[in-house]
């Protein structure tokens, strides 16, 4: 069944959540649940042209059944995005759908689709329980994760107070904090391996939050802003 540009739904029944996935289709090689540290996809980001959001929101709503669970818009800057999240009924499915405001400043969303040649898979998002222990024994797999600029942890505790790891740890490891009314989200990206950039993976720890992480989409920003604006200071 079509979902989303060229990407297609199969529907697959398995015994046991630990039978192989496509036995005779798919063959599963190494480790793939980092010492047990990897627990599920806790979702998928998919990124779409303008124009395309609420038709394909309301075909999963309508075709597959599913609730819209949370929608915003994302502004960074003179860049602008709408978000909505749709999910399965047993919550085991989720698509978070991003569409790029094409009236104001390009941004990562437009750079997608234009490098994926329309609407396709950005990143996986992988839950786990302990994202610090999660983090180390990837690197020591050798995935390579994106390094967050100083400034932003330096604005930590003034945006989000006391978080549940220390600043340091965060700080050391590049993890980004979150929070919303029901709590406190932990996340990190990897670099992307892609020929074009069109794919990356995340790792993302829930302590009772519910959302996305769009405010770490702002503080980055504001982060990298800060550093831009002292470094041109500091050289004039």
């Amino acid at each position: 069944m079509t979902g989303f540009g060229d990407v297609e739904h199969r529907f697959a029944s398995r015994e046991a959540s630990y039978a192989p996935f496509a036995p005779g289709v798919i063959d599963e090689t190494g480790d793939a649940g980092a010492s047990g540290l990897l627990q599920s996809v806790d979702h998928v980001a998919v990124c779409v042209p303008a124009g395309e959001l609420d038709g394909l929101v309301r075909r999963y709503l309508q075709v597959f059944g599913f609730d819209k669970i949370f929608e915003e818009r994302i502004v960074v800057g003179s860049q602008a995005m709408d978000s909505k999240v749709v999910q399965s009924s047993s919550g085991n499915v989720t698509f978070t759908i991003l569409e790029p405001d094409t009236t104001r400043a390009p941004g990562q969303i437009d750079e997608f689709v234009a490098n994926h040649d329309g609407a396709g898979v950005q990143h996986l998002a992988f839950l786990t329980a302990d994202i610090a222990a999660a983090v180390r024994d990837c690197t020591d797999r050798g995935v390579r994760f994106l390094t967050t600029p100083d400034a932003y942890y330096d604005a930590l505790s003034g945006r989000l107070g006391s978080a549940d790891l220390p600043v340091d740890t965060l700080r050391e490891l590049n993890i980004l904090a979150d929070r919303d009314s029901f709590g406190e989200m932990l996340q990190i990206f990897t670099e992307s391996t892609h020929p074009r950039r069109t794919l990356f993976w995340e790792l993302i720890e829930r302590r009772g939050a519910q959302t996305f992480g769009s405010n770490n989409i702002k503080a980055l920003y504001e982060a990298v802003e800060r550093r831009r604006a002292a470094d041109q200071h500091a050289g004039s």
